[in-house]
């Protein structure tokens, strides 16, 4: 039996320690929970590549979100599991920085609109299908300020495993949704990060750009 594309998973499910999607077991621990920032964030911002308004999407159990707040960024972490947030209210308040949560549907960002500086999304976006990726850009593109950054990590072909490898991500996709929506992709890198298990896992980290002359308009 094919396992479902994480595009079709309950990821609430997933969090409660359920399985999100026929096939697919439940768990006692989601794997991304490392209770600490990815590496794709911490490069980041020692890169002085994050400013601003930060909007942390698909925040998860908010470890970077506290990262960052950490380094005095103003930060909104939105994430559709409520069960997720729950846990990521409780680390930000035992770090003792203020971020902002609140579920949301990454392809819509209701209610936000020209209010950040930069995104940062370490992991969701090769969780969506096409539709939801083009969504996703276009609902990005809508939340950001003129000039604002959005930074990806994604996986990327470099994914040998068939269950990563469904959900990798060329570098022409990139290029052409986010172009679609109205970024430009400022730069591509190949990143590996060595999981504790053994396994190699190969990701784009990307670097787009709102057009500063759109506040023109």
């Amino acid at each position: 039996m094919t396992t479902p594309h994480p595009s079709h998973w309950d990821f609430d499910a997933l969090y409660r320690g359920e399985s999100p999607a026929q096939g697919v077991p439940p768990v006692t621990t989601v794997p991304w929970d490392t209770k600490g920032p990815k590496e794709s964030v911490v490069a980041w911002q020692e890169q002085g590549l994050i400013s601003g308004d930060v909007l942390d999407i698909g925040c998860g159990l908010g470890d970077n979100a506290i990262y960052l707040a950490q380094h005095g960024h103003r930060v909104t972490a939105l994430d559709i599991s409520p069960t997720a947030l729950i846990t990521a209210e409780r680390r930000a308040a035992d770090a003792r920085v203020d971020v902002r949560l609140a579920v949301t549907d990454a392809t819509e960002l209701t209610g936000y609109r020209d209010a950040f500086d930069t995104i940062v999304d370490s992991g969701m976006f090769h969780c969506l299908d096409d539709d939801g990726k083009v969504a996703y850009a276009a609902a990005a593109h809508r939340a950001a300020r003129a000039g604002a950054r959005l930074l990806i990590a994604c996986f990327s072909e470099a994914n040998d495993d068939p269950m990563r490898g469904q959900r990798a991500v060329s570098e022409a996709s990139v290029r052409n949704i986010l172009g679609g929506a109205g970024w430009t992709v400022r730069a591509m890198t190949p990143m590996t990060v060595h999981r504790p298990d053994g396994v190699d896992m190969g990701f784009w980290l990307v670097t787009a750009e709102r057009p500063p002359e759109e506040a023109a308009q």
